[in-house]
């Protein structure tokens, strides 16, 4: 008879139940007013006053965030939610959202993430084409980007917690006020009936070991008074997730309760050994397979407790909670290496001495003195704990794993997407080869489909995957399901790679055309060229992006549309040959502020991470003659990314070097 405990949920309320005092999560404290206290001393001694600064987080346990849950439950009940709906999350990382997440799913029902950054025409494709039937935010900046006369409700965390005292107390910090008992003592917080109720459904199938006698059933989800569960499947979805396709629109993977299992024993079969003693600070965005999958669903299934901050919170909250699991993409431990490297280079005297010495010992007991001069320092400033520190979602420089390496911390890669529920490959703490993805977890089995025209000498080709955390398809959409996913389950990745003789998977390139930017996110570079197609000043774009931190792009000029705003600013173009005109249009500052406008409003029709960022003009002209054009006058990407590979190095280069 399969156990509860092997569903994620049912971890998650074997938890709540079995580990009532444990710390869940660590909570910003709601109360943040100082306490002066006036003490008295002795008989021969005077008054004294004691100022108590509270806590910045502080810890709230298992059992409380049952009961939080649980009337999450309640509320959700309330509003019709059941089996198989589908439900929209639309808020910035904070313990409501994993908490609705779980609430949700408690029901049966299926959880939909979405950015919280983005705009109200992504939020209703979404929501209209995973057929939700309502929207949760964290305030109604987001909840007024659903379509008002649409069929989708909204509700916010407020709504849906609101009821709950342990939420109001522990949560929002509102006050106790006292009891008509003894002296000093206040109300108890008191826990509703109906919240109640669920409560004990679920502490009743959790101590039987399972919620269901059905062999087929893991889970028997909460239902209405009166009304029978129909009892939750490994097979069953239990969440979507929207990723970008090749043509930019979003698909909803379905990942089902199998998928999640498979996906979190496996990464902790493979050495990640998270648990209770641990503390793990969530920040990259939930809405994120990296982040929700291999963050925040590991620590739920190892207990592990947890704290919620935003991305420009995360220098700060590091020294006060001292995490000793991190994950973070590319383009985060760029920075934290760049803010490094610059509070070295600012070291004058002496301290810059020891620093420049310090780097320069490899091992031995020099190292030793280094590292307890120079190096435990700068770790102090992340914390100080760290053991495991994930990087994911687009691949990382070797430099910047080498650097990490010279101050004492271990940044591990890993490689996965969301149809393999995040980490299929990875790097361990105990075995870590830099410039690889590490070896396959437990449970996935992987091949190479040989590119075409490929040598019989050839490495690797196209990554095809299978296994317990790859999903089955996408959600409505038969035709692009049967080409990534064949009939006896691999699925095409689009990736290209092979695996090393230490049986290591390298990663070499996409065979898609889609862009995954240092920040983990997918870009259609057609989405992006269509944003400017209404740009007359522009007579080609090129984007760039994969594996940089932001999206750049090439432009050329239409000679024609600069010609004549010249000439309608009394501005006379010079005589000459084409090429020479050409370098003169391209140069103008009135073609180039024509040009920032564009861009400018063609980035209005993208996501904030779609937008172009930086731009370098082209002085030539694109052409059939000089093969940047195709017969048909389209721009030959390739061909013009490798003839303008300086300029593109350029738009990413640091400044002064």
């Amino acid at each position: 008879m399969m156990s509860n405990q092997n569903m994620l949920v049912g971890r998650f309320w074997q938890h709540v139940f079995t580990m009532q005092d444990a710390t869940a999560v660590l909570l910003k404290n709601p109360i943040t007013k100082t306490e002066i206290i006036t003490t008295m001393v002795g008989p021969m001694g005077g008054g004294g006053v004691v100022v108590v600064q509270p806590r910045p987080y502080v810890e709230l346990p298992w059992k409380q965030v049952g009961e939080i849950v649980a009337e999450m439950i309640v509320t959700l009940q309330q509003a019709g939610v059941k089996r198989g709906d589908r439900v929209a999350i639309l808020s910035w990382n904070c313990p409501e959202w994993v908490w609705t997440d779980i609430a949700i799913q408690t029901l049966g029902a299926v959880a939909v993430p979405i950015y919280p950054n983005s705009a109200s025409e992504a939020v209703n494709y979404i929501v209209n084409d995973c057929g939700a039937t309502l929207l949760i935010g964290d305030d109604g900046s987001q909840t007024k980007k659903v379509d008002a006369n649409g069929p989708v409700k909204t509700l916010l965390f407020s709504d849906l917690a609101g009821k709950s005292e342990t939420y109001q107390r522990r949560v929002k910090g509102v006050e106790a006020k006292p009891s008509d008992g003894a002296f000093g003592e206040f109300e108890q917080i008191k826990v509703s009936a109906e919240a109640k109720a669920v409560l004990d459904f679920l502490h009743i199938g959790s101590k039987a070991g399972t919620m269901s006698s059905d062999k087929a059933v893991a889970f028997n989800e909460v239902v209405a008074a009166g009304q029978k569960s129909h009892g939750v499947r490994m097979s069953d979805i239990c969440t979507m997730i929207y990723t970008s396709g090749s043509t930019g629109q979003p698909k909803g993977v379905a990942l089902t309760n199998a998928n999640i299992t498979a996906s979190c024993q496996g990464v902790h079969d493979h050495g990640f050994d998270f648990n209770e003693s641990d503390v793990y600070l969530s920040y990259l965005p939930l809405a994120h397979c990296y982040e929700r999958i291999n963050g925040q669903y590991i620590c739920l299934w190892n207990a592990v407790p947890t704290a919620f901050c935003k991305v420009e919170e995360v220098g700060k909250v590091v020294k006060i909670i001292r995490p000793t699991i991190l994950l973070g993409v590319p383009q985060v431990w760029r920075k934290i290496k760049e803010k490094i490297e610059g509070e070295i280079a600012g070291a004058k005297g002496f301290k810059a001495k020891l620093i420049k010495w310090a780097f320069k010992q490899e091992s031995g007991f020099s190292h030793w003195v280094a590292d307890k001069l120079v190096f435990r320092t700068i770790r102090a400033g992340l914390g100080g704990r760290l053991r495991i520190m994930g990087s994911g979602g687009a691949a990382i420089s070797p430099e910047v794993i080498s650097f990490y390496k010279s101050i004492g911390l271990n940044i591990v890669q890993g490689y996965g997407l969301t149809e393999t529920c995040g980490a299929i490959a990875a790097n361990s703490p105990t075995s870590n080869k830099v410039g690889t993805v590490g070896k396959m977890i437990p449970g996935v089995e992987i091949k190479f489909v040989p590119l075409p025209g490929a040598g019989p000498d050839a490495k690797g080709g196209i990554i095809y995957l299978k296994g317990g955390p790859v999903c089955t398809g996408y959600w409505n959409l038969p035709e692009d399901s049967a080409k990534s996913f064949s009939d006896d389950g691999w699925f095409n990745t689009g990736d290209i790679g092979h695996l090393d003789e230490d049986d290591c998977l390298v990663i070499t390139g996409r065979a898609k055309r889609l862009f995954k930017t240092e920040g983990g996110k997918y870009v259609a570079p057609e989405k992006v060229e269509k944003a400017f197609d209404g740009a007359a000043i522009i007579q080609a774009i090129v984007p760039v992006g994969n594996d940089r931190p932001f999206i750049s792009a090439l432009i050329f000029v239409n000679a024609l549309a600069a010609k004549e705003l010249l000439t309608a600013k009394g501005v006379a173009c010079p005589a000459g040959s084409a090429e020479s005109v050409q370098t003169f249009l391209a140069g103008h500052d009135l073609v180039k502020e024509a040009i920032k406008a564009a861009i400018a409003e063609g980035n209005t029709r993208l996501e904030h991470w779609e937008t172009v960022k930086k731009v370098e003009i082209i002085a030539d002209e694109a052409t059939v003659a000089n093969g940047l054009l195709t017969a048909t006058l389209k721009i030959r990407t390739e061909e013009a990314m490798k003839r303008y590979a300086d300029r593109v190095e350029a738009i990413y280069a640091k400044p002064g070097k």
